[in-house]
């Protein structure tokens, strides 16, 4: 998987498929305070995307990749701490 869920985390991992969607629907949904870590994330499936935009997770770390992650950022309050 390249989802890992930790008590309080979600942290995407390289590719991100399509399979993966329901069971971030799930953690969201009941861990309502849970955290998405974004930072080793290469891609993501739109159908991932849409989860994230939907349920507006608080974001921790963006991807590295610039789009990905200006489309994210416009859409959720990243809880990032200034460098």
């Amino acid at each position: 998987m390249a989802i890992r869920y930790a008590r309080t985390h979600a942290h995407f991992e390289g590719r991100c498929a399509v399979e993966e969607a329901l069971a971030l629907v799930d953690f969201l949904r009941k861990h309502p305070r849970a955290k998405i870590s974004l930072g080793k994330c290469t891609s993501m499936h739109g159908a991932l995307l849409q989860v994230i935009l939907a349920l507006r997770p608080v974001v921790s770390s963006l991807p590295p990749d610039p789009l990905l992650a200006s489309l994210i950022d416009a859409a959720v309050t990243p809880d990032l701490v200034p460098a």
